[in-house]
C-alpha cells in the first residue's frame, strides 16, 4: 500500500532539490563532482520525508520503505534527466543512478519509520530551508565580467603551426566584451577575427567571425552559438550549439576554451571539424603585452 499523499509530497521536495543541485553543479564543476553522492544524499531524504508523511497511515515498516524507494527514485530520475539534457552526464547513468537512488530511498523509508515525530520533523525543517541555499548557489551565473581579465593586448603562437597572431579585448560593457584577432604570416595578414562575448541567463555566450584583410566575410551564412559549459578559476570552457554543417565555417568549431596560466599567459584550445569531415585540434599561448604598441 502507498501513501499517494506522502509519495507526491517527497517527490516533489526531493525534485526541486534534486534538479537545484544539478542546475548549480552545471556551472559550478565543485557541485558537479559531488552529484553522485549528494544525489543519493537527496534520495535518502526524500525517502524519509515520505515516513514522515505517512506517519498516520499505519502502514508497515516494508511498505514505508517502498514508498520511499519510490520519492527517491522519482527524485532522482528527474534529477538525473535535467543533468543529461544540460549534456554533464551520459545516458546511462538514467539506469544505474535511479536504482542506487531506489535504494538508498528505501533506506530512507525504512530509517524515517523509526524516528521519532520530532527528529523526522527536523529534517523537514532542515530541507525547507535548504533549497535556498541550492538556489543561490544556482543563481550565481557567471557573466562577461568574470573575463574582464582578458582585456589587453595579447601576442601569441600556434603551437604546431607557423603564423603570429595577435588579440586585443576591450573591457565589458553592459553584458558585452569584443575582440579583435589577427593572423599574420611573415609578410600578410590571413585572417582578421572579430569577436563577442555576451551576457544571457544561462551565462555568457562566445562568438566569433573570420574575414579577410579588407574584411571580406570568410562566413556568408553564419550559425554559431558557443555556450559556457565549464567555469572556473582557472579554466572556461565553450560549446558550439549549433549542430557541425561542413558547408558552414562558422560550426566548424565544436568547442573553444581559455585556460589561465598566470595574470599575462593563457592558452586558447579549439577543437575543430574540418570541410573534410575529419576533426583536428588548435592551440594557441598568448602572452600579455606589457609594452606600448607601437
Amino acid at each position: 500500500m502507498i501513501n499517494s499523499r506522502a509519495l507526491l509530497i517527497a517527490s516533489v521536495i526531493g525534485t526541486v532539490l534534486q534538479v537545484g543541485m544539478v542546475a548549480a553543479g552545471h556551472f559550478d564543476s565543485s557541485i558537479a563532482s559531488m552529484f553522485a553522492v549528494g544525489g543519493m544524499g537527496l534520495s535518502l531524504l526524500a525517502g524519509m520525508l515520505y515516513a514522515f508523511f505517512a506517519r498516520s497511515s499505519g502502514l508497515t515498516r516494508g511498505a514505508v520503505a517502498l514508498g520511499g524507494a519510490l520519492a527517491g527514485g522519482i527524485c532522482a530520475f528527474a534529477g538525473i534527466l535535467v543533468s543529461h539534457l544540460l549534456g554533464d552526464v551520459p545516458p546511462s547513468l538514467l539506469i544505474l543512478g535511479t536504482v542506487s537512488s531506489i535504494l538508498t530511498g528505501a533506506i530512507g523509508g525504512a530509517t524515517g519509520k523509526l524516528f521519532t515525530r520530532a527528529g523526522v520533523a527536523i529534517i523537514v525543517v532542515s530541507l525547507i530551508l535548504a533549497p535556498p541555499n541550492v538556489s543561490a548557489q544556482a543563481a550565481q551565473v557567471p557573466t562577461v565580467q568574470d573575463f574582464r581579465w582578458l582585456t589587453g593586448h595579447w601576442e601569441g603562437e600556434f603551437d604546431s603551426a607557423p603564423g603570429k597572431l595577435d588579440i586585443t579585448f576591450a573591457p565589458p560593457v553592459n553584458g558585452v566584451m569584443t575582440g579583435m584577432m589577427r593572423v599574420a604570416s611573415e609578410d600578410k595578414i590571413l585572417v582578421v577575427e572579430l569577436i563577442t562575448m555576451i551576457d544571457t541567463p544561462s551565462g555568457p555566450e562566445l562568438r566569433f567571425r573570420h574575414f579577410s584583410a579588407a574584411l571580406e566575410a570568410y562566413e556568408t551564412n553564419f550559425k554559431q552559438s558557443f555556450r559556457l559549459k565549464t567555469h572556473s578559476d582557472g579554466l572556461d570552457e565553450f560549446e558550439n550549439a549549433e549542430a557541425y554543417d561542413k558547408e558552414l565555417m562558422s560550426t566548424q568549431a565544436r568547442t573553444a576554451s581559455y585556460r589561465r596560466l598566470d595574470a599575462n599567459t593563457f592558452v586558447a584550445h579549439s577543437n575543430i571539424i574540418g570541410t573534410n569531415g575529419k576533426p583536428a585540434t588548435i592551440n594557441v599561448t598568448y602572452k600579455r603585452v606589457l609594452k606600448p604598441l607601437n
